[in-house]
């Protein structure tokens, strides 16, 4: 069965919420960052995934057939470069989704009253991002 990358999503809300919940109660802050680390990382998949999988499915994009490296860039880039505002504007969402999915996943230290913020607005940018 083919995979769903909605779900990612939903599981990067999921993240979220458990950790947003857990903020006041005295539960491992290890663990509630790496919800939200988390929560940041599977949404941008969710939203890369759903675009790369629509540019090859319906638009027939054959640079898509396969998985390669630099793929991200590729699709980013594609869209940017677009005539129509709302594929730069999906572009533009998508390049700032990598730029902190890339944070989150690489960075060893993040500010605590940052990384909240920036979970709030990759969850925004990736349901805009679906909703195109």
């Amino acid at each position: 069965m083919k995979f769903d990358w909605s779900s990612y999503l939903k599981l990067a809300q999921t993240l979220f919420d458990e950790a947003s919940n857990s903020l006041s109660q005295t539960s491992d802050s290890s663990i509630n960052e790496a919800k939200i680390r988390s929560s940041i990382s599977r949404a941008y998949y969710s939203a890369f995934c759903l675009v790369r999988n629509y540019l090859r499915d319906i638009e027939k994009y054959s640079n898509l057939k396969t998985d390669k490296i630099g793929i991200h860039e590729y699709v980013i880039k594609e869209l940017e470069s677009s005539k129509n505002a709302d594929r730069r504007y999906l572009g533009q969402c998508l390049s700032r989704l990598r730029g902190l999915r890339n944070e989150v996943d690489y960075e060893d230290y993040i500010a605590s009253n940052l990384l909240i913020p920036k979970a709030k607005k990759t969850l925004n940018d990736a349901n805009k991002v679906i909703e195109y």
